[in-house]
């Protein structure tokens, strides 16, 4: 039997990260585009970035955390390939993931594209946060062989989710990616643990994780409303984070 209650419940959990959505209504129009106007296209593209953007967050924090490499890479301009082309820069950097699994593996990673506009080359590059252990930055240079490296310590970051996705913000709405994948991964990732109240077969595990945060103080929170799911309220429990 499904759960009765005055609201809606959500938990995701990824890593040492519990998110929890509690909706006034629930939402079964999906918020799809209602009479075709230019409002409304806008609106549902701008929720589907969100929700990009929510799932890269949480399958990084269900797979790396502060122990984990995070990574830039940078294209020269002795390359043969567009550096503006995203296709022919995926393709070069798939071919040096391939040198990374040769060399480690299990190595894991998920990468977002970016483009280097700040400096008018408009150049695609990369982020990446990987499982990389220990290596000296001029041995990542010459397996990259394509440019530049820059290995960033995040040994003092509490959501490694976040602290990756505020490089997507704004590359992830740019359309230069339209048609293409805004973030390669691994394959065999761990997927984020979604609950709900809404569906039968949930109603003992959320019961378990609602009860374990019913008493912590939430490191996040946030109401806003939704003309589909009434009220909406966003907290988020983070155990790293004192």
């Amino acid at each position: 039997m499904v759960l009765t209650t005055s609201y809606y419940e959500k938990i995701i959990v990824t890593g040492h990260i519990i998110e929890v959505w509690r909706y006034e209504k629930l939402n079964t129009k999906g918020g799809g585009c209602r009479d075709g106007t230019g409002l409304d296209k806008e609106h549902n593209y701008q929720q589907h970035q969100r929700r990009r953007r929510n799932a890269i967050r949480q399958l990084i924090c269900s797979n790396f955390d502060s122990t984990s490499k995070f990574v830039t890479l940078t294209f020269n301009n002795s390359q043969d390939h567009d550096l503006k082309d995203v296709q022919a820069c995926n393709l070069y950097f798939k071919k040096f993931i391939q040198r990374m699994k040769y060399r480690y593996k299990d190595f894991q990673y998920v990468s977002v594209i970016e483009f280097q506009d700040l400096n008018d080359r408009g150049a695609v590059h990369y982020h990446m946060i990987c499982n990389l252990p220990f290596i000296k930055k001029s041995e990542l240079s010459l397996l990259w062989a394509g440019g530049f490296v820059k290995i960033n310590r995040i040994d003092k970051v509490d959501n490694v989710g976040a602290y990756v996705i505020k490089y997507m913000t704004s590359d992830i709405d740019d359309k230069r990616l339209c048609g293409q994948n805004a973030y390669l991964h691994s394959h065999g990732l761990l997927k984020p643990l979604e609950v709900t109240t809404w569906r039968e077969n949930d109603i003992e595990i959320w019961r378990g994780l609602h009860d374990e945060i019913e008493n912590k103080t939430p490191s996040y929170c946030r109401e806003y409303e939704s003309e589909y799911a009434g009220r909406i309220e966003y907290r988020q429990y983070n155990y790293n984070r004192k």
